[in-house]
């Protein structure tokens, strides 16, 4: 028996307007999606933890299997276990977005257009040649993620920083970094936005009528994350991952998750979903679970781009639950697929609801749910709480 959990990110939502008062989910044409609800079970599951933040390492910390409750690794410091660097112990790392600001101050993109890997990655190389030192060090990330390393300032971990894609139209300067190293961090946000100003390579961006990036806004601290155990030995299966982020990456490191990188697979709209799920099928001829990752949901509802995340949520159904529905005809397979969280266009922001799930293979009995939707979810009366609870339940369940 083989298992493939597909993630469509930040996939589910809130009623909109605009869809005659449908979520994203609802108003998605996706065939192949309720194939699989008609076959097996929906439900509903509880990803976030009280009191944690709905973020995706929250959410799918848990979706892996692990109670995030007990690893509360900071995001920063996760992300950068996927680039191979290890922290000192008196090293704290922070998730660094290139961002646009308008002139007044509000925040227009916490991702400075989703800039390309090119232009971050010659932006980072000027900010560490105007900024590194003995207490800092950047290293790129994927786009407009950066990282920023910091040595000797143990109080970043009680510093609150507010997270670049919560504050989307919203005014920055509402949002200052508080707590005992607020000022550290500001003076180093406050140089490196100089910095952007100066950049060589914004230029040629607003020569190409581009968005440059304007800021440099931290958060997320985080300390040498330890203590994870491997997933073999958890579950007794070996698993692989495939996803366009560092922050999979990440936690498929930390818990000797084999990952396949897969040309074309990448964290926004131009995401090759037909390489991903033909990917999902080479994964599933040597591994027993297997994560398929997709990020373009959030990163549209993060945009409040309705027509932009229902289309993404299409794609996904078309190009990679059909491809896996087909190897099922022929192996013994079981599916299931979620969202991580919900980010709501309207909004633009996670929220910590629960999230619906649907699986269907070999030995899971269908209950009356018909559709992967927020609704069908609730109405199911299957609740995973807690949310990471939901693995073994997909693994062992037998009907």
């Amino acid at each position: 028996m083989k298992h493939v959990i597909v993630i469509l990110d930040g996939a589910s939502g809130e009623p909109v307007p605009g869809l005659g008062g449908l979520t994203t989910l609802e108003a998605a044409f996706t065939p192949h999606l309720d194939a699989l609800a008609q076959e097996g079970r929906v439900g509903l599951a509880f990803h976030v933890p009280p009191g944690m933040e709905p973020s995706s390492n929250v959410a799918c910390t848990s979706i892996v299997g692990f109670d995030p409750s007990d690893y509360p690794i900071g995001r920063g410091a996760l992300e950068l276990s996927a680039l191979g660097v290890e922290l000192a112990d008196d090293e704290v790392a922070l998730r660094a977005n290139l961002c646009h600001v308008s002139p007044e101050g509000i925040m227009v993109s916490y991702s400075c257009d989703n800039i390309s890997n090119s232009d971050g990655h010659a932006l980072a190389e000027e900010l560490k040649a105007a900024l590194d030192d003995d207490q800092c060090t950047l290293y790129k990330g994927t786009g407009f993620r950066q990282y920023l390393v910091v040595k000797g300032h143990p109080g970043l971990m009680g510093t609150e920083m507010a997270a670049a894609h919560n504050i989307t139209d919203l005014n920055i300067a509402d949002f200052p970094p508080t707590g005992p190293e607020a000022e550290f961090i500001s003076d180093y946000m406050r140089r490196a936005n100089k910095a952007l100003a100066e950049s060589a390579t914004n230029a040629t961006r607003i020569a190409e009528g581009k968005m440059p990036a304007t800021n440099l806004m931290c958060f997320w601290p985080g300390q040498r994350p330890s203590g994870m155990p491997a997933f073999a030995d958890v579950y007794k299966v070996q698993a692989a991952l495939n996803s366009g982020v560092d922050l999979l990456a990440g936690i498929a490191a930390l818990t000797g998750i084999h990952r396949y990188d897969i040309p074309g697979v990448t964290d926004g709209p131009d995401n090759d979903y037909a390489a991903q799920g033909e990917g999902a099928l080479s994964m599933l001829a040597d591994y027993d679970v297997v994560f398929v990752h997709v990020e373009s949901p959030d990163a549209e509802g993060h945009d409040g781009n309705i027509e932009g995340k229902k289309s993404a949520i299409e794609a996904i159904d078309r190009e990679i639950i059909s491809r896996i529905r087909a190897y099922a005809k022929s192996n013994p397979l079981r599916i299931l697929a979620l969202p991580d969280h919900p980010t709501p266009v309207i909004g633009k922001r996670h929220t910590a609801d629960p999230v619906p799930f649907v699986m269907a293979g070999p030995g899971i009995e269908a209950n009356p749910g018909s559709r992967l939707t927020e609704a069908e979810g609730a109405a199911s009366g299957l609740r995973i709480d807690p949310g990471f609870e939901l693995l073994g339940y997909f693994l062992d369940s037998k009907g």
